[in-house]
C-alpha cells in the first residue's frame, strides 16, 4: 500500500479511536468512574438556605485543597420540613440511577466524613441521616446511612432491613463505601447492598433482599407525574428527622405539659408520630448546632475506583 497523504487522512482517525475502544472494552467501568466535586452536585430538595448551612472550605480536608462543611442549627429548615419536624442541609449528586428488572448493574459510592470528638446522642440532636438514596415519588429512602450519635447504621425500608455497622472513630475522618444493586430480580443469597468502613467490609451490614421492590415502583408511579421515570438520586449531608421528639424529650416536665396542650402531631409513613412545627414553640432549650465535614466523594462501577486514592477529589 502506498501511504500517500490521501491514505493518511483516511486512516488516522482509526489510530486514535481504536485504542480508546480497546480500553473501554477491557475496562468498561473506566468510562463511568467519577470524582464528585461540588460542581457535580446541587442543593438537595428541602435543604435549608445553603448560604447559611453549606460551605466549601480549604483549611480542613481529608485530602487535597477542598472539603465540604455542613452546619445545621436550631430552626434552620425549609418548606414542609419545618412542618413535619425535620431539617436538613444536603447535596444531591447530579447522577441519575435507575432500577433494572435484572440484577448485575452494580454501583459504588464513597465518601469521607469527619466525626467530631464531641459527637453523641445529644449533639446529634436525635437521629440523622448522613448518606442516602431516594427514588422520585417514594417517601422513604431506598437506603440510608444514619446515626443516633454513636455509630453508623443502615436501613433498607423496602424490605425492612436495619443494621448496626460500626462505632464512629471520633475526632477522625471515617471512610465509607456503599455497594448497591437496584435490580428487582429476587436471587437467593445475592448481596444487594454492602458497606465498607475505613477499608473494612462489614458483613453485618450486607443486605440479601431487594433494595427496590415492586411496591417501591408502584409507589413511585402512583403520582402520575409525566417527568417520573423512577429516577434514583443520591444525597449526602445532614438530615435530621423527629426534631420535635428530641426537643420534647429534653424539655422540663413543666414545659412539656404546657406545650402538650397546644402542639399537634402527625403520623409518618413508617407509623411513628412527630410533632408539627416544633421550632415555633419554646422548649427552654434548642437543638444543638451540628457541624460535619465531607470530602473525597466518588462514584464508580468497582470497589477499586472509589477507594481512597493518592489523587484527591478537588
Amino acid at each position: 500500500m502506498n501511504w500517500n497523504l490521501k491514505t493518511f487522512y483516511y486512516f488516522w482517525p482509526l489510530a486514535i479511536v481504536a485504542p480508546i475502544l480497546l480500553v473501554l472494552i477491557l475496562f468498561p467501568s473506566a468510562a463511568s468512574a467519577k470524582d464528585i466535586t461540588v460542581k457535580h452536585t446541587q442543593t438537595g430538595p428541602l435543604s435549608a438556605n445553603p448560604k447559611d448551612t453549606f460551605f466549601v472550605v480549604g483549611d480542613f480536608t481529608k485530602a487535597g485543597d477542598k472539603a465540604q462543611m455542613f452546619v445545621l442549627a436550631h430552626g434552620q429548615c425549609k418548606g414542609q420540613d419545618c412542618k413535619w419536624s425535620a431539617q436538613r442541609s444536603e447535596r444531591e449528586i447530579k447522577i441519575t440511577d435507575r432500577s433494572k428488572s435484572k440484577i448485575g448493574n452494580i454501583l459504588f459510592y464513597s465518601v469521607s466524613i469527619f466525626i467530631p470528638k464531641e459527637m453523641d446522642g445529644n449533639t446529634s440532636g436525635g437521629k440523622l441521616s448522613l448518606f442516602q438514596a431516594k427514588m422520585k415519588g417514594v417517601d422513604m429512602p431506598l437506603w440510608q446511612i444514619f446515626t443516633s450519635g454513636m455509630g453508623f447504621n443502615v436501613k433498607i425500608p423496602a424490605t425492612k432491613g436495619k443494621m448496626f455497622c460500626a462505632l464512629f472513630n471520633k475526632g477522625e475522618w471515617n471512610d465509607i463505601v456503599v455497594k448497591v444493586d437496584y435490580g428487582r430480580e429476587k436471587v437467593k443469597d445475592y448481596k444487594y447492598f454492602e458497606m465498607w468502613i475505613n477499608g473494612e467490609n462489614k458483613p453485618g451490614c450486607t443486605h440479601h433482599s431487594q433494595v427496590v421492590t415492586k411496591q417501591v415502583i408502584k409507589e413511585s408511579k402512583s403520582h402520575g407525574w409525566s417527568s417520573n421515570t423512577q429516577q434514583i438520586s443520591t444525597r449526602y449531608g445532614i438530615y435530621r428527622w423527629n426534631v420535635g421528639d428530641y426537643l420534647y424529650r429534653n424539655a422540663s416536665s413543666e414545659i412539656r405539659k404546657a406545650n402538650k396542650k397546644k402542639m399537634k402531631e402527625y403520623k409518618q409513613p413508617n407509623g411513628l408520630t412527630s410533632i408539627m412545627y416544633p421550632f415555633k414553640m419554646d422548649w427552654g432549650h434548642e437543638v444543638p448546632t451540628l457541624t460535619l465535614y465531607y470530602d473525597e466523594v466518588r462514584y464508580g462501577k468497582s470497589l477499586g475506583e472509589v477507594m481512597i486514592r493518592d489523587k484527591a477529589v478537588d
